[in-house]
């Protein structure tokens, strides 16, 4: 009888994934480092004091809040999980990602909506062009692969006012035991669901997956006719940014 119970367990899992049609997974955010702090370590000792205080208190309040990507067949929205936000503590508005992030899965199109200057800006991301290599680790009691990518962000220089790039690599781990093709974020468009993802100075885990059966859960999409170049985005930041400190 004992020797049946795993048998039972594996069969009741493998029923829910194949006949959910939505899902709603829980993630945590461990922050890490920044580029360049160990060298201001030594070059800079008090400038890294103080960048250092700052940094491990955003990192405790980021460690404190989950964040949930609701996802159909089709589509997904990822957003910071509100109940876990509602602190009076000044550092929680640089911590708390006020964002939403958006993906479709048959066009590959990633969107984010955000908060600039008091006003709505929808901005629509470039694909990602994911590369799976072999190499293979258990998350969660799921057996996963890596897969990893470069993608492209924008800023303005503050001096010349060019547009400036620099490439950020990804790295996801994915199941395909849970073969629905959603991440954190809008890193979406692998064989399956991604437990863990690391890039821009963010690490995400999973930590709860709930798989439904609601084959009408829609997603939210917002106006996308409203939506602007990522190019067009770092010159809006910009010019934000220069307003808001009288740049």
């Amino acid at each position: 009888m004992k020797k049946l119970i795993p048998i039972i367990i594996v069969s009741i899992l493998c029923f829910q994934i194949t006949y959910a049609q939505s899902g709603e997974i829980t993630y945590k955010n461990e922050p890490m480092p920044p580029e360049g702090l160990e060298e201001m370590k030594k070059t800079d000792p008090q400038k890294y004091k103080r960048y250092s205080f700052m940094i491990n208190k955003i990192k405790a309040r980021t460690k404190r809040l989950r964040y949930t990507l609701e996802f159909n067949n089709s589509q997904s929205v990822f957003n910071t999980n509100p109940s876990m936000t509602k602190e009076d503590n000044p550092m929680a508005g640089m911590s708390t990602s006020k964002r939403e992030h958006y993906y479709h899965l048959a066009s590959s199109e990633r969107y984010v909506k955000s908060d600039v200057g008091g006003k709505e800006m929808l901005v629509n991301k470039a694909p990602i062009d994911w590369i799976i290599s072999k190499e293979t680790k258990v998350i969660n009691g799921y057996s996963s692969r890596k897969a990893e990518a470069t993608q492209m962000f924008y800023s303005v220089d503050r001096e010349s006012g060019k547009l400036k790039t620099k490439e950020q690599h990804i790295t996801a781990w994915f199941t395909t035991e849970i073969p629905f093709s959603f991440g954190p974020e809008n890193y979406g468009g692998l064989p399956g669901l991604v437990l863990e993802l690391s890039t821009q100075g963010k690490n995400y885990t999973v930590e709860s997956i709930k798989l439904k059966e609601n084959k009408n859960k829609t997603i939210d999409f917002p106006d996308l006719d409203k939506a602007i170049s990522e190019q067009e985005a770092a010159q809006q930041m910009n010019k934000a940014m220069s307003n808001m400190f009288g740049g």
